[in-house]
């Protein structure tokens, strides 16, 4: 499964579900389509498909487990949990995905920390995107943002990313933006 197709697989996979015999689908099949929600960041979807899973299926299955891990730390904006939990050693299947995953929600939070921070220790970035110390210094270089130098942790300075104007922003598009922000506050 990859990324360029993911709406047409989750498709695919939906119908397959709906479709299959007793109603319960394989374990394969609710792998790849909890990956998928995951990716999608549909967390409410892949929820409901936790719930949807057969006790049988879901509770011997290790990556699938590992899956709802995962969920659970998007879903409650742990980060640095989120790591641990994705480190996991995939199925062929998702392991593409997953792997996507992550690097998407390391872009994200280094997005986010250069729009809404003025400064951010060295250590704090680290925790929040899981790169080691060389890939901080890089990643920092890369994108023109300041590093006081002294002892550890170090400060970071970042530059604000140009802000993009939008032309048009459906009611939709802003009241999502307007529950994402207040769900994030919340928790």
């Amino acid at each position: 499964m990859l990324p360029e197709n993911i709406d047409q697989q989750v498709a695919t996979l939906e119908k397959q579900e709906l479709e299959a015999p007793n109603g319960v689908a394989s374990l394969q099949l609710y792998t790849e389509l909890f990956a998928a929600y995951l990716y999608k960041n549909e967390l409410s979807q892949a929820r409901f498909l936790w719930k949807r899973i057969p006790q049988n299926i879901k509770g011997g299955n290790a990556e699938l487990e590992r899956l709802f891990t995962v969920l659970q730390c998007l879903w409650s904006n742990k980060n640095v949990e989120f790591y641990k939990a994705i480190t996991y050693d995939w199925s062929k299947a998702i392991a593409k995905l997953m792997a996507e995953l992550k690097e998407k929600v390391q872009m994200e939070t280094i997005n986010l920390i250069g729009r809404a921070y003025s400064s951010i220790f060295e250590n704090v970035f680290a925790d929040m995107t899981n790169h080691s110390p060389e890939v901080v210094t890089e990643t920092c270089k890369s994108l023109n943002w300041e590093i006081i130098e002294g002892p550890f942790p170090r400060l970071i300075i970042p530059k604000k990313p140009p802000v993009e104007k939008l032309v048009f922003t459906s009611c939709e598009d802003q009241l999502q933006k307007l529950t994402d922000f207040v769900s994030f506050l919340e928790n």
